[in-house]
């Protein structure tokens, strides 16, 4: 038997906000929930409203002691969003310490990705194979690879297409002098009650017990490592960032009666709409752009079965008892 996770924690305080910034997507994947691509919230409110609260709530997080912040932008596809680059251009004049992160399909023009690369810390670059331009993303995966702290190639294993999908991830290595390479399995819809894809091939499902992470790194990464990072504390002693992909491929994403601080992750959805994480364990928080007063640290006792996302799983968190 593996080691099993006893605590994820966060060794400087930080906040961490997941804003899902519309449901616009240039993709329409089979395993996708319709939600998540529909383009019914194009969420085109004010910028100036938008800035004015998101002040108002990292100076509340900064009095009650947090040094650190992190934004992290999806969607849809986020960077399809007319006020992303603003808010991050704002974001970056605002705050000393920030990590600004994007989840994107990276079918963007390499133009746009040389002109806005620089406000990025990470990104987060999902391949979906049945929409994806595969020369694109190795165009725009290798220039990314060395002008980001971080950029995760998230695989999605798609069952039908399983190993055209592992034989990119083997060319992509071959490419890239800076690599980290998640090969990711399936959820049956990606929503929140989305449950783990079952694979009938029993050669599938060997694939991930000796295939989660691969990293590479011999070019320098250009900025100095992010503080606004959860570590997982494992019962053999060991201390280590925590990786969501490897949390839920060894089957430990599932926290119920842990106390968890969903207070450091504040979740906007597509309509505005603000909770604490995403997994719909705390109160709603009300609109972004309306009363933020709700919004600020707190504690839950975890009561769902299983973490699905990887925004969720990093929070930090304990078992009671």
């Amino acid at each position: 038997m593996g080691r099993s996770i006893v605590a994820i924690e966060a060794p400087s305080k930080y906040l961490a906000v997941t804003w899902q910034v519309n449901n616009f997507c240039n993709y329409r994947c089979s395993y996708c929930n319709p939600g998540n691509y529909s383009g019914s919230s194009e969420n085109r409110g004010q910028l100036d409203r938008y800035i004015a609260n998101l002040d108002q709530i990292l100076a509340r997080y900064e009095a009650a002691g947090y040094t650190e912040f992190k934004f992290f932008f999806s969607g849809g596809e986020p960077t399809a969003w007319r006020n992303l680059i603003p808010i991050c251009q704002w974001l970056r004049s605002r705050l000393q310490r920030l990590t600004l992160a994007v989840n994107t399909n990276l079918s963007r023009p390499l133009a746009w990705w040389r002109e806005h690369h620089s406000l990025f810390d990470d990104v987060v670059a999902s391949f979906h194979v049945e929409f994806a331009d595969k020369k694109k993303y190795a165009e725009t995966s290798l220039f990314l690879c060395d002008k980001v702290n971080y950029l995760a190639t998230k695989l999605l294993m798609h069952d039908d297409r399983f190993w055209e999908v592992a034989d990119y991830g083997e060319q992509l290595k071959a490419q890239m002098p800076n690599y980290f390479i998640e090969w990711t399995p399936l959820f049956d819809e990606m929503s929140q009650q989305a449950q783990p894809w079952h694979y009938a091939d029993d050669s599938k499902q060997e694939f991930f017990e000796t295939h989660s992470v691969e990293v590479k790194r011999s070019v320098p990464r250009p900025g100095p490592r992010a503080a606004a990072v959860s570590y997982t504390r494992y019962d053999d002693g060991s201390f280590e960032p925590t990786n969501s992909n490897d949390v839920i491929v060894n089957g430990q994403n599932f926290f119920s009666g842990w106390r968890c601080s969903v207070g450091d992750a504040v979740f906007i959805n597509p309509q505005g709409q603000m909770s604490l994480a995403s997994c719909g364990q705390a109160q709603d928080l009300g609109h972004v752009l309306d009363d933020i007063s709700s919004v600020g640290p707190r504690e839950i006792v975890c009561g769902k079965s299983h973490c699905a996302c990887g925004t969720d799983i990093i929070i930090p968190k304990i078992p009671i008892g």
